[in-house]
C-alpha cells in the first residue's frame, strides 16, 4: 500500500488556499487594527479543515479549484473563532506565540475577531456568486449550520466551567465535542466539499457515519496531547486544559477511578479560576492522570474511534474510484491519532 504523508499532502493543498485568503486581508488604515486582523491568519496552522473541504470535493469527483474559496472561508472562520475562544478560555498561547488578547488586550482582540468574521461572510458571498444559485445557497446554509453548532458546543463547555460542574459523563462529553469539534472540524468541511462536487443528499448525509468517529478521534487525541506532549510541538500551553478547567474524557476517567480524597482535591482545584491555580496543582493532576491510566485510556479510545472511522469509510465509499483523495483521507484518519502536534 502506498505510504502517504498526510501533512505533506495538506501543505500542498494549503498553498493556494492561503493565496486566496491573502486577497481578502485589508492593508489599510487604521493599520494597527488590520495588523491585528492579520495576526492569526498569518501565523497559519495545518489547514486541516480547508484541506478536508478540498479532499471532500475530490473524493466525489469534483475539481479542487472549484473549492478554493470555500476552503479559504473555512480557514478564516477558524481564525476568528480562535481569537474569541482564546479570550473565553483565558488561553495564553496560540500557534507558538502569545494569544492575541495577551498581546493587545481583550477588547481589541475581540474587535479584530469581529472584523475577520465580517471578512469571512464577504468571502462566502463572493463564493456564492461564482457558482450556480442552488449550490451557492447550499454552501451558505451549510456554513451557517456548522458555525451555529460550534457555538452550541462552546456554550456547553463554558457552562460546565461557570457552574462548576466538575464531573461530566463520557456521553455528555461526546455530545459537547460533537457540536464544538466534530461537526466543525471534520463532518462540516467534508460535506462542504461534497456539496461542491455535486454529491447526492444521501452521499452527503452518509459522511456523518464515518465523520463522527473521525472527529471524536481528533478531539480526544487533542486532549491527550495537551497533557502528554511538549508545548513546543503543540504551539499551545502544556497542560493548558487543566489550567483552563476543560472537562475532558481524561478528567472524567480520572474522577471515576481515583479515591475520595483525591477526588475532593481535584474538584477543589477545578473550581478555581485559571489565575488561582498553581503549577504545583496542575502537576498534581497530571501525575494522577498518569497513575490511574486516564491519559492512556484517552489514547486508546481515540484510536478505537479512528479504526471505526476507517472501517465505515471503506464500507460507505467502496463504490467510489480508488483516487488519491480517497487514500489521503484514510491517511488523515491515521494521522489524527498518531500526531504530536
Amino acid at each position: 500500500m502506498e505510504n502517504i504523508n498526510f501533512i505533506y499532502e495538506l501543505a500542498k493543498l494549503k498553498e493556494p488556499v492561503w493565496r486566496k485568503i491573502q486577497k481578502y486581508l485589508p492593508k489599510k488604515e487604521p493599520l494597527g487594527h488590520y495588523n491585528m486582523v492579520r495576526e492569526y491568519p498569518t501565523r497559519q496552522g495545518k489547514y486541516f479543515r480547508p484541506g478536508l473541504v478540498m479532499l471532500g470535493t475530490k473524493l466525489f469527483g469534483g475539481k479542487a479549484q472549484k473549492a478554493l474559496l470555500t476552503a479559504a472561508t473555512m480557514q478564516t472562520s477558524e481564525d476568528w473563532l480562535l481569537i474569541h475562544d482564546d479570550v473565553e478560555d483565558h488561553s495564553d498561547q496560540r500557534r507558538h506565540k502569545p494569544a492575541l488578547h495577551k498581546m493587545q488586550g481583550d477588547e481589541l482582540a475581540i474587535n479584530a475577531g469581529d472584523a475577520l468574521h465580517i471578512i469571512m461572510w464577504k468571502m462566502l458571498g463572493d463564493n456564492a456568486r461564482i457558482m450556480d444559485n442552488q449550490t451557492g445557497w447550499k454552501i451558505f446554509n451549510k456554513m451557517n449550520d456548522i458555525l451555529l453548532k460550534a457555538t452550541e458546543g462552546q456554550y456547553l463547555e463554558l457552562q460546565w466551567i461557570r457552574n462548576k460542574k466538575i464531573f461530566v459523563s463520557q456521553e455528555k462529553y461526546l455530545n459537547m465535542i460533537e457540536r464544538k469539534t466534530v461537526y466543525y472540524t471534520v463532518i462540516g468541511p467534508l460535506q462542504l466539499g461534497a456539496i461542491l462536487s455535486g454529491a447526492s443528499d444521501n452521499e452527503i448525509k452518509k459522511i456523518e457515519d464515518w465523520g463522527m468517529p473521525f472527529g471524536y478521534a481528533f478531539q480526544i487525541w487533542d486532549d491527550y496531547m495537551n497533557i502528554s506532549m511538549l508545548n513546543k510541538k503543540q504551539g499551545k500551553e502544556f497542560g493548558g486544559d487543566i489550567m483552563e478547567g476543560k472537562r475532558t474524557l481524561i478528567l472524567s476517567h480520572l474522577l471515576a477511578h481515583c479515591n475520595n480524597n483525591e477526588r475532593k482535591k481535584i474538584e477543589n482545584i477545578y473550581r478555581k479560576t485559571r489565575e488561582q491555580k498553581t503549577n504545583k496543582e496542575k502537576n498534581y493532576i497530571l501525575r494522577l492522570m498518569e497513575i490511574y491510566g486516564s491519559a492512556e485510556y484517552a489514547k486508546k479510545t481515540a484510536r478505537q474511534f479512528g479504526e471505526q472511522a476507517k472501517e465505515i469509510f471503506n464500507k460507505h465509499n467502496a463504490q467510489l474510484k480508488e483516487t488519491r483523495a480517497k487514500k489521503i483521507i484514510l491517511a488523515g484518519i491515521d494521522f489524527v491519532t498518531n500526531r504530536e502536534y
